[in-house]
């Protein structure tokens, strides 16, 4: 599909964005939530806001998910169409171009870069700071996905930005999250009140998902800093997610348009292309984990099955369908949570040497599922476990891919190609569009051949 060949840096204003738009395939786009994109200069304070909560939720179940879901093989492609193809890695640099766009178009920075400026012009520091970390959250997800991104000079006079090196990046928002936790422990403004979507404006619950956040960013420069970034994760999770209420979520109403977009997608002729993943269903049926049915619907057979992404296919009768008790169009799809949090520190407790502190920090994890606790296991056989439970929790969520690049774990074998070396992609391509419009871009065949089509913090393909 033809997009848009505008710089990020200059792209329209968008002041509502479709919570649902997927790439090239336009079917879960709602025009319907788009108000006059051409007159940007009519959006009040609130109505930037809600289309910046519309835009990140859209940016967090569609493609992006979608793809990571199926690369960690928690989710399988088949039918022969376009899942199918990204499953087995047979994409490009238009896969993902819509995506990449979305990051700083209307929805995206631009509109939260608005929010900001208008928050400080009345004082409100409260909405300041949930700004910032929409702000922080959107930025970090794309450089963890494309690595070096335009950030510094994204949005404002600049027509070709430049790329902020990655780990520039991600120190950039950690000072953002910084002051965006000053902002919203200062007391000063009223903030969106209702029109929060996620927590109503309580201020102290934004606080400990920023550092949730910061925790999730350090982690991901720990193959580049080492110790330094699981001491700084460590840290930062200590004041993060409390208990699962303050869970981070999205939010969907009841009319068209409206739902989850995993739901929405499942309705259309293409949802029924995606099935449940053998490695992560094989996992969850051996310890009997009760989220199986939160997760998928009951095969053919009245059990629990996935498809493998790898020969020989299993037989359609053994497969589950993506369903199960949360898949209901109001359904709050997580995404930054407590039981990460406990997760979080179980790695890095770990890393750091504490190895009955990280054990603690799992069975608090697995308790909320319920699952029983674990004794006696540490080294190796804990990070194991620790991973294994994030990827198990994380279902349908951007940080499994994250993890893995990270720590190699859980082990998947992956679909064997000639172009990624019979390796999970490292990265995505950066979208079609920018690239058209930015010389600043690198072509396909120089991103491939830069550090084996990995970003800067992942410098070790995994097996």
């Amino acid at each position: 599909m033809k997009r848009s060949t505008r710089s990020v840096a200059i792209v329209t204003l968008a002041v509502g964005l479709s919570g649902g738009a997927m790439g090239c395939s336009n079917f879960l786009t709602d025009t319907n939530v788009v108000n006059d994109p051409n007159h940007p200069s009519a959006a009040t304070l609130q109505q930037s806001f809600m289309a910046v909560q519309a835009g990140f939720f859209g940016m967090e179940e569609s493609t992006l998910p979608l793809t990571t879901c199926m690369w960690m093989q928690q989710c399988t492609g088949i039918g022969g169409r376009f899942v199918e193809q990204y499953g087995e890695y047979t994409v490009t640099n238009a896969s993902w171009s819509f995506d990449f766009t979305s990051i700083y178009s209307g929805g995206g920075l631009i509109d939260i870069r608005k929010v900001e400026t208008d928050a400080r012009a009345a004082n409100d520091r409260i909405w300041l700071g949930i700004a910032q970390v929409y702000e922080a959250f959107v930025v970090g997800t794309a450089a963890d996905l494309w690595g070096d991104i335009p950030y510094r000079d994204a949005v404002g006079s600049v027509a070709k930005p430049t790329l902020d090196p990655q780990l520039q990046v991600y120190g950039d928002i950690q000072l953002l999250l910084d002051t965006a936790i000053i902002n919203l422990g200062s007391g000063t403004g009223a903030g969106p009140l209702g029109a929060d979507l996620v927590y109503g404006g309580n201020t102290a619950r934004w606080i400990a998902a920023a550092r949730t956040l910061k925790a999730r960013f350090f982690l991901h420069t720990a193959e580049a800093n080492g110790t330094a970034a699981y001491t700084a994760a460590l840290t930062a999770a200590n004041g993060g997610i409390p208990d699962a209420t303050g869970d981070f979520r999205t939010y969907h109403g009841t009319g068209t348009g409206e739902g989850n977009i995993w739901v929405q997608f499942a309705a259309t002729t293409f949802g029924q292309d995606v099935v449940a993943g053998k490695r992560l269903v094989d996992i969850m049926v051996a310890r009997s984990d009760p989220r199986l049915s939160q997760y998928f619907a009951l095969n053919s057979v009245s059990g629990y099955g996935g498809q493998d992404v790898n020969p020989p296919p299993v037989a359609a009768a053994q497969v589950s369908a993506l369903g199960g008790t949360r898949h209901v169009a109001q359904f709050r799809q997580p995404l930054l949570t407590y039981v990460e949090n406990q997760l979080i520190l179980a790695e890095a407790k770990h890393a750091t040497g504490d190895d009955p502190g990280a054990l603690i920090n799992l069975n608090n994890a697995r308790a909320v599922v319920p699952l029983s606790a674990l004794s006696g296991i540490t080294g190796a056989a804990l990070l194991d476990s620790i991973m294994t439970e994030k990827y198990v929790a994380l279902f349908q969520n951007i940080e499994t891919y994250n993890d893995y690049r990270r720590t190699c774990l859980p082990a998947l074998v992956p679909f064997a190609t000639t172009e990624f070396s019979s390796k999970i992609p490292g990265r995505l391509f950066y979208g079609l569009a920018e690239e058209n419009a930015n010389p600043n871009i690198p072509q396909p065949s120089t991103q491939l051949a830069t550090n084996g089509f990995r970003n800067a913090n992942d410098p070790a393909a995994c097996p």
